[in-house]
């Protein structure tokens, strides 16, 4: 995955290229590669679209349901109500993706006020009348920031 090519890989654990390429092909290693590359801002974008998609075709196989029972068709009725669960099922998996991918990302409220310092201080070095003016600021905007993130 470090971009070494199969052939090196092989030298490298002294198995055969068919191996690593079966290893490849088995444990997904091209998809991890292509994974790592995507930011992950990116990823809750993309998951974000497909929850949204999951959702928007959840409330048409809904709808075609409600058709299908106005028109007694039970058959027609089973079968969306199996695609429906379908959809739904896959879209609680890929929410729970994002929720965990969401959370890797939030920046804690530690980390948050460690940051903030560091700027006060640079502004304090700066400019010690514009970091007199931003002081009140300071207090509202952690305080804001505390009640939020709880």
């Amino acid at each position: 995955m470090s971009g070494k090519s199969q052939k090196d890989i092989a030298k490298l654990v002294n198995v055969q290229e068919k191996t690593i390429s079966n290893w490849v092909t088995r444990f997904g290693w091209k998809q991890e590669r292509e994974a790592r590359f995507i930011g992950r801002r990116t990823q809750e974008e993309n998951l974000r679209k497909l929850i949204s998609d999951l959702a928007e075709k959840a409330l048409r196989i809904e709808s075609e349901m409600e058709l299908a029972r106005n028109q007694n068709n039970t058959d027609k009725f089973l079968q969306l109500q199996t695609e429906l669960n379908r959809v739904t099922d896959a879209a609680s998996k890929w929410n729970k993706q994002f929720e965990a991918i969401a959370k890797e990302n939030k920046v804690s409220l530690a980390t948050y006020i460690q940051v903030m310092e560091q700027i006060f201080e640079a502004v304090r070095n700066h400019s010690p009348k514009l970091y007199m003016d931003l002081l009140d600021f300071q207090e509202e905007h952690l305080t804001d920031i505390s009640l939020k993130l709880g």
